[in-house]
């Protein structure tokens, strides 16, 4: 039962942060205009915030690796709840955009 617990911390954590994130985004001129509307583009791509989703399970994996089974639980649901809420706002499962210069 406290797995459950931890799990369903960590995707609310992930959905909230990532929810107030966009929020932010698009609703503070200055910071729309620099980062909303004109992407930052690394090497040809621009990349996305779940991709950040992708990195927290990555951690997620190597701290069951060495046995961190809790934190692994709670860093797994955070990547999967910025996942989540990052392809519902944005309507499609995207991470890297291959962009046209």
């Amino acid at each position: 039962m406290q797995n459950i617990f931890i799990f369903l911390i960590g995707l609310l954590f992930g959905m909230v942060i990532t929810r107030l994130f966009e929020f932010i985004l698009k609703t503070n001129k200055n910071l729309r205009n620099k980062y909303y509307k004109h992407h930052k583009i690394f090497w040809g791509c621009h990349i996305h915030h779940s991709t950040y989703g992708i990195l927290f399970i990555v951690i997620s994996i190597i701290l069951f690796l060495i046995n961190q089974k809790t934190s692994a639980l709670f860093w797994l649901a955070l990547g999967i709840g910025i996942i989540i809420i990052h392809t519902i706002s944005d309507r499609r499962f995207i991470f890297i955009e291959k962009q046209r210069l």
